[in-house]
């Protein structure tokens, strides 16, 4: 591989560790944590379920396709992206949240930040080659609600807590691939969807993209 293409290459891989599972858990458990001490116990709460629900979605059509095929092969769909599911479920409220005691443009210009973030993951999650257009747009709709559902829940204008600064410093381990490619959240699925399907064999996208014979 080219020298410049190598690089490039690079640069979206450190794009696409903004959506790990293994960066943004610890990022939620913070943000949580940090929200909870600022008397935001609804919000919390709203978020979470949304974030469970959307999570469980897309799980659901990852297994479903894995499994037993079940795709849409007129979209290259074989499931919604988890990265830019999280990335856009989870940055938009970090970055609103953390300047969430400052006049209100400043909090919807740091959601404007994260979302742009996640659309960067959404893009970068179609350049490395690990899902279609159709996936990663269905991943950011998902995510922009689950987001949407806890930003307009934020009522309190309260200064978050120093150690919410830790959720930036997770986020920090982007450049560290070990780290953020901890959890290998798509070998687990893997193996749970032909535990469920008693499939011995995972279905591909090259088996639902072929021409039918």
């Amino acid at each position: 591989m080219p020298e410049a293409l190598q690089q490039t290459t690079n640069a979206w891989q450190i794009v696409t560790h903004l959506g790990s599972a293994s960066l943004l858990i610890p990022t939620v458990i913070i943000t949580v944590a940090g929200l909870w001490q600022c008397q935001q116990k609804a919000a919390v709460g709203l978020w979470l379920l949304a974030l469970t629900l959307a999570i469980l979605i897309c799980l659901a059509t990852k297994i479903a396709f894995i499994g037993w095929g079940l795709g849409i092969a007129s979209l290259n769909f074989t499931g919604i992206s988890g990265h830019t599911l999280f990335a856009t479920a989870v940055l938009p409220v970090l970055f609103h949240w953390l300047i969430t005691w400052r006049p209100l443009r400043f909090r919807f210009a740091g959601a404007g930040l994260g979302l742009l973030l996640a659309v960067a993951v959404g893009v970068s999650r179609v350049v490395l080659g690990a899902h279609s257009q159709s996936e990663v747009v269905s991943g950011w709709l998902v995510g922009l609600v689950v987001s949407g559902v806890a930003v307009h829940a934020l009522h309190e204008r309260l200064k978050p807590p120093r150690f919410a600064l830790m959720a930036l410093a997770v986020l920090m381990f982007v450049f560290d691939t070990t780290t953020a490619t901890y959890l290998p959240t798509h070998y687990y699925e893997t193996r749970l969807a032909l535990f469920l399907s008693r499939h011995d064999k995972p279905y591909t996208r090259h088996e639902l993209m072929r021409p039918a014979t």
